[in-house]
């Protein structure tokens, strides 16, 4: 099953200036893959009234060869802070519901696909949380020797890294998209989740960190 694995970076001056968009972010694959442009605003031609857009995924900086749009619906057509991934053509792609202001304690992640399968990710894995546990008094060691460097900083960090699960399977190694803290990567398997719900999905869970 393919894989791709790719990072969410800030845009370069040199990026924002030869955008035709208000360019926010750029998502870099590892290796010779495609880099995609997230830009604020609607590719020419999209109308959708009942939505109101939040970002579009592009091909190019031109503007030319949007790959989707994220948007909010209009009151009334959803509840919450859903939000939905359309194709150029108004398609519907998946919907992404971002954590809540209240979810402070492994917030949620959630993607909804066409067919009604739910992708569920907490920050922070089962297995990221043993290993925390087990390596606290390291880590907490660290810490006071970085606190007597007097940096006025800390090393210490919560498990970040989150794997979308089907939200009724526990199954180990089958998430259609992961972070990785450390690295600062995702991962998506193109055959069980569509590479551009991963990304609008990475975009979203990267703001929120």
């Amino acid at each position: 099953m393919s894989t791709v694995v790719f990072r969410v970076k800030p845009a370069t001056e040199q990026e924002k200036k030869q955008a035709a968009y208000k360019l926010r972010h750029v998502i870099r694959p590892r290796g010779q893959g495609e880099v995609t442009f997230v830009g604020r605003g609607t590719p020419a031609g999209f109308e959708q009234n009942e939505f109101r857009p939040r970002f579009t995924l592009y091909r190019d900086l031109e503007g030319r060869q949007p790959l989707c749009v994220v948007a909010r619906p209009v009151s009334g057509q959803s509840s919450g802070s859903q939000l939905v991934v359309l194709d150029p053509h108004g398609t519907h792609l998946g919907s992404l519901r971002p954590p809540t202001q209240r979810e402070r304690w492994r917030p949620r992640h959630e993607i909804e696909l066409p067919g009604g399968e739910r992708l569920l990710g907490r920050s922070g894995t089962i297995t990221s949380w043993v290993v925390f546990v087990l390596l606290s008094p390291l880590w907490l060691l660290f810490n006071l020797l970085w606190a007597a460097g007097g940096t006025g900083d800390t090393g210490w960090s919560l498990p970040v890294r989150t794997a979308w699960r089907r939200s009724r399977s526990n199954a180990p190694g089958l998430s259609p998209l992961k972070y990785y803290g450390l690295t600062e990567r995702y991962k998506v398997r193109t055959g069980r989740l569509d590479v551009r719900v991963a990304h609008a999905q990475a975009v979203l869970h990267h703001s929120s960190d």
